[in-house]
């Protein structure tokens, strides 16, 4: 059985749009664990739970709550994604340049743009790096 270790989240997203730079930061707790050749980190942020698969050259994320959906990156390609919203359901496609993931320092950057009906929405960045919680 997978040994789960509670983790320190820092993580740092941001997006261009039309030019405009959005950066947000969070400071989160959350479970990882490692299985079948891949890290699995669990979060809940604003009432939404996250899991990511973090594999070599492959990441999905899932979610669940108020915004729903699974996001896949996969590097130098394009995937298609659903997400549910209050609003409706939405179809974007992802497109992953890089994805940088660090088993030893636990740290994973995602470089990826949004489109929308083959239309540039954003150009995205996601970095998060986690840090061990050790009991004192």
């Amino acid at each position: 059985m997978p040994e789960n270790k509670t983790v320190s989240i820092a993580m740092i997203t941001s997006q261009k749009i039309d030019g405009d730079r959005d950066t947000q930061t969070a400071e989160l707790t959350g479970t990882l664990w490692f299985k079948e050749s891949a890290a699995h980190l669990i979060y809940e942020e604003n009432g939404t739970k996250t899991h990511l698969r973090i594999g070599d050259k492959l990441v999905h994320i899932h979610r669940l709550g108020e915004l729903s959906g699974d996001l896949w990156f996969a590097e130098g390609e394009e995937r298609d994604t659903r997400y549910e919203t209050p609003y409706g359901r939405m179809i974007l496609t992802i497109h992953t340049h890089r994805i940088r993931w660090d088993e030893k320092r636990l740290t994973l950057a995602i470089r990826y743009n949004v489109l929308a009906e083959g239309r540039l929405v954003s150009m995205n960045e996601m970095n998060i790096e986690m840090k061990e919680k050790v009991n004192e």
